[in-house]
């Protein structure tokens, strides 16, 4: 049986090179890259009639997670790699740990930090906060 590998992907460089990575470090492996689409930049009104998942900001986001996985299913393809794809909405690593979980699989493979920049610094780092919460091992990619 082969393993079940979980790399999340927000089509930064480190990203890139973690899903690269993981097609090398599990060469039978079964694939499935995941994006986050992060709605904690979103503005939150309370009692605001609109649904926030309707508004313009979040189609926005939606719309970048899918060309993210766009890009992910192209490198694949450049491996000669067989990758599903899942989005997911919420706390990017609430989310990976959760999906993980959830999706019984056996690794997890992550590059360091991803698109955030200033706001890893000031928030902490997503992969930190997998390493520290999986439930399943980690390799962190840098």
């Amino acid at each position: 049986m082969s393993a079940r590998i979980l790399v999340p992907f927000d089509d930064s460089d480190p990203a890139r090179e973690a899903l690269s990575y993981a097609f090398e470090l599990f060469p039978d492996g079964e694939f499935v890259a995941v994006t986050v689409v992060d709605t904690s930049a979103l503005p939150f009104i309370p009692n605001a009639a609109d649904d926030p998942e309707s508004s313009d900001e979040f189609q926005e986001l939606v719309g970048e997670a899918a060309t993210q996985l766009e890009a992910a299913e192209r490198l694949a393809a450049d491996h000669g790699v067989d990758l599903e794809t899942r989005s997911r909405v919420g706390s990017p690593a609430k989310e990976i740990v959760d999906c993980a979980e959830e999706g019984a699989f056996d690794h997890v493979v992550m590059g360091s930090r991803g698109r955030s920049g200033v706001s890893r610094i000031l928030l902490g780092s997503v992969a930190e906060v997998v390493v520290r919460h999986s439930s399943v091992p980690v390799t962190v990619v840098r």
